[in-house]
């Protein structure tokens, strides 16, 4: 199983409407509010490697309020 972490700075007016579509994406294991210089982790996990990364370029790249976007792909 392949998974990413991906960090995401947003503005603060966006950031729940950011949470939901997150979650709509089905490649999407957990979306958290965190503290710290980070606003929300996404974990996604597929089989798949291609589909995370057609998730992380397609779908959270293309949403509004994100101001940075950084991804940590996990190597077995």
């Amino acid at each position: 199983m392949n998974e990413a972490y991906v960090l995401l700075n947003v503005d603060y007016k966006n950031q729940r409407e950011i949470i939901e579509a997150s979650k709509k994406i089905s490649v999407v294991k957990s979306v958290k509010t965190v503290y710290g210089i980070c606003d929300i982790l996404v974990i996604l996990e597929s089989d798949d490697m291609q589909k995370i990364k057609d998730a992380i370029d397609n779908d959270l790249h293309n949403m509004n309020g994100i101001k940075n976007l950084t991804s940590l792909i996990s190597v077995n």
